[in-house]
């Protein structure tokens, strides 16, 4: 990576940071991002915050039932309990568990699109951090600066997201070629999925579809990824091979996708990738193998009672019938 990279991305690190609370009020829950913040990978373990406090101990049961509303979609909750936990940490004077907090409140941040906030949080976990000790190849401020990459490609700011995802992915291939253990092969794997998914939105789909080919092959060999990632993941997949016109490649993953996803009964999106399969056989000219596949995701749409992938099925099919 040039000099000039380096420079760029270790300036945006050093953006001063101010922290205030913000009334539960002015909040709105937003539509979960598509793709995870983390892959389950977790600053609490780079952290060693887990080691150096009892489980006993109020601040981590405080930050633990945080976690646990985060998990179940009530974010209100979380956020209020949040700030608990930060008083509770600022006044023992606990820096790693402010530091933690902070982590936290960033991906939740993230998790609610609210991206300038989520900004100065992963700054000031950054700079914390580094405050303590870490290097720039240190891997807890890399995980961060991937995340600061993200924010700028949520927020359309291309330039920015592609010098933050050169300048991680350089030291996360060093890294990985030093030690390919677990931590560092799932933080490549997420970085260049969103690198990949940053050459779609400009319309470098080729290049897109490499990057994401290259954190599937990554991902799937991992023992604790989610495995419903990986489900939308090969239809992600599916959905820029047929972008391209590569329909068999395309059917290719949407069957990967529709097989592994029929191992999890709350698979949300499975009836779309089956109506996703049809249209790509509809292209194929197999009419009958649609047919099956649009019926599918018409049923499932009507038992999930997701009217979205009921009509597309239902328009799906009249398509067939038209062209029978």
């Amino acid at each position: 990576m040039t000099s000039r990279y380096r420079y760029f991305w270790r300036r945006f690190l050093n953006v001063k940071f101010y922290y205030k609370q913000v009334s539960q009020a002015t909040y709105k829950i937003h539509q979960k991002v598509t793709l995870p913040t983390t892959l389950g990978f977790s600053m609490l373990t780079l952290l060693g915050f887990e080691k150096k406090l009892n489980a006993e101990d109020e601040l981590i049961l405080t930050i633990k039932h945080c976690v646990l509303f985060i998990q179940r979609g009530e974010l209100d909750k979380a956020e209020q309990l949040l700030h608990v936990a930060l008083k509770q940490a600022q006044q023992i004077q606990h820096q790693l568990g402010i530091t933690y907090i902070y982590d936290v409140m960033a991906n939740l941040a993230l998790e609610r699109e609210q991206y300038d906030k989520a900004k100065q949080l992963f700054i000031a976990v950054t700079q914390r951090i580094m405050a303590d000790g870490a290097t720039e190849d240190d891997l807890r401020v890399i995980h961060i600066s991937v995340k600061l990459a993200r924010l700028s490609h949520m927020k359309k700011e291309y330039t920015t997201a592609q010098l933050g995802y050169d300048w991680c992915l350089e030291k996360l291939n060093n890294a990985y070629k030093k030690d390919p253990s677990e931590p560092n092969r799932k933080l490549l794997a997420m970085t260049e999925d969103w690198y990949g998914r940053l050459f779609l939105d400009c319309n470098k789909i080729e290049i897109g579809l490499n990057y994401m080919k290259k954190a599937y092959e990554r991902m799937k060999d991992l023992v604790d990824i989610e495995q419903e990632h990986l489900v939308i993941q090969l239809n992600d997949m599916g959905t820029v091979c047929d972008r391209l016109g590569n329909v068999d490649e395309s059917i290719e993953y949407y069957s990967k996708a529709i097989d592994l996803g029929k191992k999890f009964p709350d698979m949300h999106d499975l009836g779309a990738m089956y109506v996703n399969l049809g249209r790509a056989y509809i292209k194929k000219n197999m009419l009958d193998v649609a047919r099956k596949s649009c019926g599918q995701g018409w049923r499932l749409g009507v038992t999930t009672k997701n009217n979205d992938v009921k009509r597309e099925a239902e328009l799906c099919i009249q398509e067939i019938r038209a062209m029978s």
